[in-house]
């Protein structure tokens, strides 16, 4: 049952070694194939080919038609957000950058002297696609939202159409934090 509901909390997850499966007790290997075994057989899983994929990813049987919905509906008008480290959508950074080719520390434990981004860098979702991660840090006292940096992935060009995105994403995430106003560190940021 554990297994299931990492698979429907996480949306598409291979069978194999992951941090999805962290802290679920004497899961290894062999255990989790014959889950993944179990729950096909019982059609509680789907396994779902993912163009330039070697391994099958599977997702939960009632999550099939939400999935077939977007694949036919495709998302014209873009919108940008930004995922919380944690979020289980990114729990198994190895999937995240074989599916988006998007290489993800959250480098909050990294000492700083080794850090690549920020402290509490958080990863930009665009339309479907990672394109980035923005440092963004919401000082609650001041009423200001202040984004540090925006690092692009590479191939990323700032659009009007993704800096309007990203607009709406940090004037959402600040009123989500209680921020009256939003600065950057760097004007070049949001223009």
């Amino acid at each position: 049952m554990f297994v299931l509901r990492r698979i429907g909390a996480v949306g598409l997850l291979w069978n194999r070694a992951s941090d999805a499966w962290l802290n679920i007790g004497g899961l290894k290997a062999e255990q989790r194939n014959e889950v993944f075994r179990q729950l096909l057989h019982e059609a509680r899983i789907v396994a779902v080919a993912v163009d330039q994929m070697k391994d099958m990813l599977y997702c939960r049987t009632e999550d099939l038609p939400l999935i077939e919905a977007v694949l036919q509906n495709p998302v014209t008008n873009l919108r940008c957000e930004l995922i919380a480290p944690l979020d289980n959508f990114i729990w198994d950074r190895k999937l995240i950058n074989e599916l988006f080719g998007f290489d993800y520390t959250w480098e909050i434990y990294t000492p700083t002297n080794k850090r690549k981004f920020g402290y509490y860098v958080l990863p930009l979702l665009y339309g479907e696609s990672l394109i980035g991660r923005a440092e963004v840090i919401a000082e609650r006292k001041a009423g200001t939202l202040v984004v540090k940096n925006i690092w692009y992935e590479n191939g990323i060009k700032s659009t009007k159409q993704l800096r309007t995105a990203l607009n709406n994403c940090f004037q959402n995430f600040a009123l989500f934090n209680g921020c009256e106003t939003i600065s950057t560190e760097s004007m070049l940021l949001l223009k």
